[in-house]
């Protein structure tokens, strides 16, 4: 395995795009960790028409913002980028309660 090195200690454009590799690779298995979650919470959720949540979203949206900021990345970018991802996730919890709990109790 190639040695990842900080910003600062690339050399060469190789290092920062085995830097930037590494980042999508680890932005992705959060992405599938988030869908792990967001499929457990369907076992909370009584019926598909629960799953949305628009006031989650509408509280959520404001502290990725400020998260962003902090972190010195444009929260309008994020914001976006949540605009996004949040229905496509609600579609897939949609898709997963129907597979696997519709009909339970």
């Amino acid at each position: 395995m190639t040695d990842i090195k900080t910003p600062e200690q690339a050399t060469s454009l190789n290092d920062v795009r085995v830097g930037i590799d590494d980042i999508d690779r680890r932005i992705i298995e959060a992405l599938a960790l988030r869908m792990r979650y967001v499929e457990r919470a369907s076992c909370f959720k009584a019926s598909a028409a629960d799953i949305p949540a628009p006031e989650r979203v509408a509280a959520m949206l404001p502290e990725r913002r400020k998260w962003a900021n902090a972190a010195g990345i444009d929260g309008n970018f994020v914001i976006e980028l949540y605009e996004r991802i949040i229905p496509w996730y609600i579609a897939r919890q949609i898709d997963y309660w129907g597979n696997h709990r519709s009909g339970q109790t």
